[in-house]
């Protein structure tokens, strides 16, 4: 049986255009948007100098920071009892924990932008895993700065310039960068975990109906299959 020209046959197969299947993407640029304020915002806490302000005391400085600690101290820091060794120590920590959020937040950047489909890499954005990770050293900053702010407080009431002057040490910008910094990764956990991702089932029918339609024969948009049939020409004797 010969179909005419033009009609169409059951089960013959013709790929329109624009009838893919939707793909789960793994960027998340809400999430992003926040990780790369929080990797902003640690970087500038590490280049500005000012961590700590000192009022009173005989220290001539007014702000200190983990500026004066890497690379060259400078004598007068020790000999005006603006810092001693334990404070030195701590500063220093206090800038490995930022180039670990650092890392930390560049990381989860780069996860949430490019999306990458290796599952490890997978879970690794999706559960926020390096976000966290630099929330926690954000708070271990928070909470060393404390720590070396009261060890400059008692280092300066024991050198006090006059007997009753007011001595008081506050946080200065760097540390509220880093405490910014640790409110924008919550914001980029917050966004990759309430974020709705297909379950196991759902991915693994979503990769078999793609490599099915990519298996598929593909036709052009005006091509058609009833044109392989077309009857014989009339018999003439």
């Amino acid at each position: 049986m010969y179909a005419p020209p033009g009609s169409t046959i059951p089960g013959g197969r013709r790929r329109r255009a624009g009838t893919s299947l939707p793909k789960q993407p793994e960027r998340s640029l809400v999430s992003a948007l926040p990780g790369a304020l929080s990797i902003t915002a640690l970087c500038t806490a590490l280049a500005e100098p000012a961590w700590l302000r000192v009022h009173g005391g005989t220290c001539p400085r007014q702000e200190l920071g983990v500026a004066d600690v890497l690379g060259y101290i400078d004598p007068k820091l020790l000999d005006d009892y603006c810092m001693n060794p334990q404070t030195i120590l701590l500063l220093r920590v206090i800038a490995a924990f930022c180039f670990l959020g650092i890392l930390c937040s560049l990381t989860a950047f780069l996860l949430d932008v490019f999306g990458p489909k290796h599952p490890a890499l997978k879970i690794t954005r999706r559960y926020a895993f390096a976000h966290i990770l630099t929330v926690l050293q954000c708070a271990t900053v928070i909470g060393f700065c404390y720590w070396a702010s009261e060890l400059i407080l008692s280092l300066q009431q024991q050198h006090k310039k006059y007997h009753g002057s007011l001595i008081y040490v506050t946080f200065a910008i760097s540390f509220y960068l880093v405490a910014g910094a640790g409110g924008a990764s919550i914001l980029a956990t917050a966004a990759n975990l309430l974020r709705h991702y297909p379950t196991e089932e759902e991915e693994q029918a979503l990769e078999l109906l793609s490599e099915m339609e990519d298996s598929s024969e593909t036709f052009p948009t005006d091509y058609d299959i009833a044109n392989q049939f077309q009857p014989p020409p009339a018999y003439t004797p």
